[in-house]
This record gives C-alpha cells, sequence and structure tokens, in this order.
C-alpha cells in the first residue's frame, strides 16, 4: 500500500506533489478525528526516497498547517464567545476551551507559538485564539513559526527512520492520548476548584 501511494506521488510533477502535500496537511489540521501529523512524517520518508526539495516540502506542509490553525482562528472570531461554552462540543468540549482561555491569560503568545506541540488540543487553542479576538496578524506569524518548527521535526524524523516512518505515528498517537487525558484532568481539577471556591462563598 505504502509502495504504491509513494510511487504514485514520485511520479507527480514537483508542484503538484506539493499542492497534494499542502491539501493534506490542511485536513488534517481540520478534521480532529484524523491523527494529525501524519502526512508531515510521510513527506520526510518520501524526501528519503525521492529528488524532491526538503524545502519545497517543509514550506508545502507548514502552509497547510498554518491554513488550518488560522481556519478555526476566523470561526472563532465569527461567532459569540459564549457558543461553544453552550453547545459543549464532543471534539471541543466546553471544559478544554475554558482551560485554553486560562492558557492565555497566564502564557499568551507562547501559547500560539508552541500550539503545535499540544497536538491532542491545538484546534482548541486555535478556536480559543479566534474568541480571544487576539490580532490575526500576530496569529499568523506565531503559528507559522510553530509549525516550522514542529514539522521541520517530523520531516527529519521520517527521513531518518525510512520504510520505518509508522512508528513515528505510532508515538504520536501516543503523545496525542497522553496530552488528550491530562487537559481533561487539568479541566477536571480547574473545575472542582471552581466549584469548590464557590461553594465556599456561599
Amino acid at each position: 500500500m505504502i509502495d504504491s501511494i509513494t510511487h504514485y506521488l514520485v511520479g507527480l510533477n514537483p508542484l503538484w506533489l506539493y499542492v497534494a502535500l499542502f491539501l493534506c496537511a490542511y485536513i488534517e489540521n481540520i478534521v480532529p478525528p484524523i491523527p494529525g501529523d501524519t502526512v508531515t512524517v510521510f513527506a520526510g520518508y518520501l524526501l528519503g526516497r525521492t529528488d524532491r526539495s526538503a524545502a519545497g516540502i517543509l514550506i508545502s506542509t507548514t502552509l497547510g498547517s498554518t491554513a488550518g490553525f488560522m481556519t478555526y482562528y476566523t470561526v472563532g472570531r465569527l461567532i459569540h464567545p459564549e457558543y461553544f461554552a453552550r453547545k459543549n462540543f464532543r471534539f471541543f468540549p466546553a471544559s478544554q476551551i475554558e482551560l485554553a482561555k486560562k492558557w492565555f491569560l497566564r502564557y499568551g503568545s507562547w501559547v500560539i507559538l508552541l500550539n503545535r506541540f499540544f497536538s491532542g488540543i491545538r484546534s482548541v487553542i486555535s478556536i480559543v485564539t479566534g474568541l480571544c479576538r487576539l490580532p490575526w496578524l500576530r496569529v499568523l506569524l506565531l503559528s507559522g513559526m510553530g509549525c516550522v518548527v514542529w514539522n521541520a521535526l517530523l520531516i527529519w524524523a521520517g527521513y531518518q527512520l525510512g520504510e520505518n516512518w509508522t512508528s513515528v505515528s505510532g508515538f504520536l498517537a501516543t503523545y496525542n492520548r497522553v496530552l488528550a487525558i491530562l487537559a481533561i484532568v487539568l479541566a477536571g481539577v480547574w473545575l472542582l476548584r471552581r466549584q469548590v471556591s464557590r461553594a465556599r462563598t456561599r
């Protein structure tokens, strides 16, 4: 299966290959159920099997990832700040939205810059960035910088591991689960402390 996909992608015109990588990276970042970053790791594997440009692969995947982040930022800008709190969506639970807001109050720009490393909740972070009405140019620059670093690491890992690139995807899946569990636990602790505080006030 992988060999067939690789053979097909190798035969593509370089421009269309970069377009395909851009679209895949974009889709991965706007559809939370899809395991994120798989395409970027695979792109590193392709780099070791073809004569395609490392810069072209990095730029195309980074643009896709950044565009995905900015898409949810735009969604956050267009809707009322209380919308997600009321709806409490499965993939955007109110607890994670509140946790992300708390991070913004404490760490500001660092949350946006390092959002790629919080792969389990990066979509939530981008939504909250929009809800907080942060300047779009600042968000674009910080998220883009974070994507460059993160994608470069994944491409390097895929290149180094070659045909064993799927092991990186396994690691990322575990990493995502750990972050998601940690976020839920932290959100639960915060909610519990808030309830206790309200009870004491009463």
